[in-house]
C-alpha cells in the first residue's frame, strides 16, 4: 500500500471517530469531555450511555479546588478506595471506587485560574473505555 493512501484511510478512520463521538462540558462550559455518539448528554454537565452501565461527570469547582496541588490533597481524603495512577503538575488521575461503589476513573487538569474534573463510574468490564472517555478531557477555549 503505498504512503498516499495509508494516510487517507488514516484521515478517514480519524475523521469518523471524531464523527461518532459527542460533547459533554460542565454548566460554566469551560471543561470538556467526549462520549461516544449514542450517550444520552445533559446540560448540567452529566452522561450517560445506553444500557445505563456507565457514566460521566464533567465539572470544575467555583471553590476550594482550583489548583491540580489541592486536588491531589483532597481527591485521594474522598475518594478512599481510589488509587493514584498518575500525578503532576498538569494532570491528576485515580481509578478504584466511587463513593457510590461502582468502578471509576478520576481525572483533574488546569483550566487556566481553575481545573477541569471528570469522573466515570462503569460496571466491571469496561475499564478501558473508561480511561480513553476520561483521557479526552480538555479546558475549553
Amino acid at each position: 500500500m503505498n504512503k498516499a493512501c495509508f494516510v487517507c484511510l488514516f484521515l478517514a478512520a480519524l475523521y469518523a471517530s471524531v464523527a461518532d463521538a459527542k460533547p459533554v462540558k460542565n454548566s460554566d462550559g469551560n471543561c470538556i469531555v467526549s462520549v461516544p455518539a449514542n450517550w444520552s448528554v445533559s446540560t448540567l454537565g452529566t452522561a450517560e450511555s445506553p444500557d445505563k452501565k456507565m457514566s460521566v461527570v464533567v465539572s470544575s469547582p467555583k471553590h476550594g479546588l482550583e489548583t491540580i496541588a489541592q486536588v491531589q490533597q483532597m481527591a485521594p481524603e474522598i475518594y478512599k478506595d481510589d488509587k493514584v495512577t498518575k500525578s503532576s503538575a498538569t494532570e491528576f488521575e485515580m481509578e478504584g471506587k466511587s463513593t457510590s461503589g461502582k468502578p471509576n476513573v478520576y481525572r483533574a487538569i488546569p483550566a487556566g485560574a481553575k481545573v477541569c474534573i471528570v469522573e466515570i463510574t462503569y460496571e466491571n468490564g469496561a475499564t478501558t473505555d473508561a480511561r480513553n472517555t476520561v483521557g479526552t478531557l480538555k479546558a475549553a477555549k
